[in-house]
């Protein structure tokens, strides 16, 4: 009886502890999802800075991600359910790449972590020159929000927009979105005659560390999978084992 029940209580702890990592993969497929859809929070919007940055890779990343876990967690499972050792070895693997990839994307995020931020600095400037550009809609709506909701004006400072293509062409000015209050028609003309009227600071700042804010907990979020693969890994090959050796012996 002992046998039997340590056997079943592997396959519950198999399917158990899969479960949980399914679940982990619709939130991150859920999460990659939202943020290349939303159009209302800054999140969906940083994503279409120009630059040397794909800033739309990591919700890709999230989605490809996210699939690969539910396809694999839904084969772990069936492999516990049937006893199938077939399934049951190519889940270990599978997981077992997955989690050495996990470790070398977290490993070069925070290796080149001072890259991308240098980079970064160079990309929302060269978004802020797309301003305005024909066929840049997405990139003027992009600035717009985010300089809306971080309240911040240009990169480093709102000078910034004075050497821009469209500061050039609206000497004085910055966007309405740098405005404390967008009604008032003249908030952006001449601005250096009173600056009370629009936010001062640059938006480099705030966007920075809104991105490392998410790394760090995307980092937790990749944490807490990583101890459920350990343990799925771990059940799942104690498991195939048994089913190896026989598992005729307990039932």
């Amino acid at each position: 009886m002992s046998g039997d029940c340590g056997y079943k209580c592997l396959k519950i702890l198999v399917v158990f502890f899969n479960l949980l990592f399914w679940l982990a993969g619709c939130t991150l497929f859920g999460l990659g999802i939202w943020l290349l859809s939303n159009k209302e929070e800054v999140a969906g919007d940083y994503t279409k800075l120009t630059g040397s940055i794909n800033y739309k890779a990591a919700p890709i990343l999230c989605v490809v991600i996210g699939v690969v876990t539910i396809v694999v967690a839904f084969l772990a499972c069936c492999g516990a359910i049937k006893e199938s050792q077939c399934m049951l070895g190519s889940y270990f693997g599978f997981i077992a790449l997955i989690f050495v990839l996990e470790i070398a994307a977290i490993v070069l995020t925070y290796v080149y972590r001072e890259q991308i931020e240098k980079n970064l600095r160079g990309d929302i400037k060269d978004t802020l020159n797309r301003y305005k550009d024909h066929d840049y809609e997405s990139v003027t709506r992009a600035i717009d929000e985010i300089q809306a909701s971080f309240k911040c004006c240009g990169n480093d400072k709102y000078k910034d927009w004075f050497n821009t293509k469209w500061g050039r062409n609206n000497t004085g000015s910055v966007p309405k979105s740098c405005c404390k209050d967008p009604k008032d028609d003249t908030c952006n003309k001449n601005v250096t005659q009173d600056l009370t009227k629009i936010y001062t600071k640059g938006c480099y700042g705030f966007v920075r560390k809104y991105l490392l804010n998410n790394l760090h907990v995307i980092s937790g979020f990749g944490i807490w999978i990583a101890v459920i693969q350990i343990m799925g890994m771990i059940f799942g090959l104690c498991l195939c084992c048994q089913i190896r050796h026989g598992n005729d012996t307990y039932v």
